[in-house]
């Protein structure tokens, strides 16, 4: 299992992938999706990732399946005088496939984001939550607020 930085010619992929999550979560399958929700979030990632504010890294085998994904929305927050790092992160869909859960590769893609935001200097982490992967983000230090989970970064 290898995990890499999604690329442009990757977009496809990443939307295909967010669609399948968002599915999975509302008990539903990616083609019950309405077909203007799903340009719209094609378009979005594509505009997000080719601007650079969209990071996502793939999780695959060997032979290139793909076995899940994370995406990580870099946003820019000013300065506060108890913590100088201007760079957050919004932690979208961390999915992996069904028949591949539990065998540690949800912790590998949560770890490319963790290092990406240690190496840049982020402030701070934030996600929403399934109850299923409630427990990852909590042995990892995220902590459940009014309005979702946060990882203070420190800056």
């Amino acid at each position: 299992m290898r995990i890499r930085p999604a690329t442009d010619a990757d977009i496809d992929l990443v939307t295909t992938w967010r669609l399948a999550f968002l599915a999975d979560h509302r008990g539903l399958r990616p083609d019950d999706l309405d077909d203007a929700f799903v340009a719209a979030t094609r378009s979005f990632v594509d505009e997000r990732q080719r601007a650079g504010d969209l990071r996502t890294w793939l999780a695959e085998d060997d032979d290139g399946t793909v076995a899940g994904v994370v995406s990580l929305l870099v946003r820019p927050v000013p300065p506060r005088p108890d913590a100088l790092a201007t760079t957050e992160g919004y932690v979208l869909n961390l999915y992996v496939d069904a028949g591949r859960r539990r065998q540690g590769i949800g912790q590998l893609l949560l770890d490319a984001c963790l290092d990406h935001a240690a190496a840049h200097s982020f402030r701070r982490l934030v996600l929403h939550a399934t109850p299923d992967g409630r427990p990852l983000y909590e042995r990892a230090g995220f902590v459940r607020s009014d309005r979702w989970f946060e990882l203070d970064l420190g800056g």
